[in-house]
């Protein structure tokens, strides 16, 4: 029985598994990794995408209950959907812009790199071990029963793998958030001294529903600006964007701008209704400068800092924004 191919096959078990229960917590980075990797249209219906998690934990599950043909046809399905990845991530590493695959939901580095394609290519020799694992007629749960050593050998491994994980576990720092007209919005960066350090927003060039140039340098001054990056292919993005047009009224005298990652001869195909609220980023370039996925979120302050955010995600975008409105509520009770 060749035990040496267990690991394999819980090695992808397990990545399977993690995938899977990351994307159901945090759909949102599916849908940007959606369009981020530029998945072909046909695959990109909301139902594929809330499936897609569920597929992996099947799988993942499959993987370690199946035996001999059983084992074949799941190995084979796992090694299928691998390389449909590694097929995804070579092509996004090859992208003029920055892409971010949110392979794991939010775990771990989101950005694809040469190590996003090497560790695809290794989970695509793991899936082809299962693979010959189950054409050898074995199985996990058959080795196991076979051969009870086995058990020792997998909990040593199972913990070698954990001290590992717990010595590279970094947790993620929260985002700086600064303020904007006696405006807060989170907590502020400060110096060793207490006192507030200003955070200039990045340079950043958006385009306006005739097409042309905007310069944020030139808009903030007389405004602070909210912007909310959304793209018309997204589903997180359709469930924010209604709200658009009601936030603009709420949170006035801040200016929000709905940021399209279409061009804007698009409008009038996607969004019509955001007409008179929309600027456009077609390429991604000024979301990528502010970190922002989508749906996602920036506050610019007049004084051209940045005064909140970035945050991601519908629900992370809409919190943001009542933030925003109960400290101009308090600010204006105050004023």
């Amino acid at each position: 029985m060749p035990s040496a191919l267990l690991l394999p096959v819980l090695t992808c078990a397990v990545v399977l598994l993690v995938s899977g229960v990351a994307k159901l917590r945090d759909p949102d980075a599916v849908d940007t990794a959606f369009v981020d990797l530029d998945v072909p249209a046909g695959l990109r219906h909301p139902l594929l995408r809330r499936a897609l998690p569920w597929v992996e934990i099947a799988l993942g599950v499959w993987l370690v209950l199946a035996t001999g043909s059983a084992l074949v046809v799941v190995a084979a399905l796992t090694l299928g959907l691998f390389l449909a990845y590694l097929w995804l991530v070579v092509r996004a590493v090859r992208m003029p812009e920055a892409v971010d695959c949110g392979c794991f939901g939010a775990l771990g580095d989101t950005r694809v790199t040469a190590v996003t394609v090497w560790r695809n290519i290794a989970l695509v020799a793991s899936a082809a071990l299962s693979l010959a694992l189950g054409l050898s007629g074995s199985g996990v749960l058959a080795a196991l029963l076979e051969d009870p050593s086995l058990w020792g050998w997998l909990a040593t491994a199972a913990l070698a793998a954990a001290v590992t994980g717990l010595v590279l576990y970094r947790p993620t720092a929260a985002d700086p958030v600064t303020a904007v007209d006696g405006v807060v919005t989170g907590e502020l960066p400060v110096d060793d001294d207490g006192d507030y350090l200003p955070t200039p927003a990045p340079v950043a060039q958006l385009l306006d529903e005739a097409g042309a140039l905007v310069l944020l340098s030139r808009e903030t001054p007389a405004a602070a600006h909210l912007l909310i990056f959304l793209n018309p292919g997204c589903g997180s993005c359709e469930a924010v964007k209604p709200f658009v047009a009601q936030w603009s009224q709420d949170l006035a005298p801040v200016t929000v701008r709905a940021v399209l990652m279409v061009a804007p001869a698009a409008l009038t195909s996607t969004w019509p209704d955001l007409s008179g609220l929309a600027w456009f980023d077609p390429n991604g370039v000024a979301r990528r400068a502010f970190g922002c996925a989508t749906p996602g979120a920036v506050l610019i302050g007049t004084d051209g800092n940045l005064a909140g955010g970035p945050v991601n995600g519908a629900q992370a975008v809409t919190e943001f924004v009542d933030e925003i409105a109960e400290q101009l509520r308090a600010a204006h009770v105050t004023g």
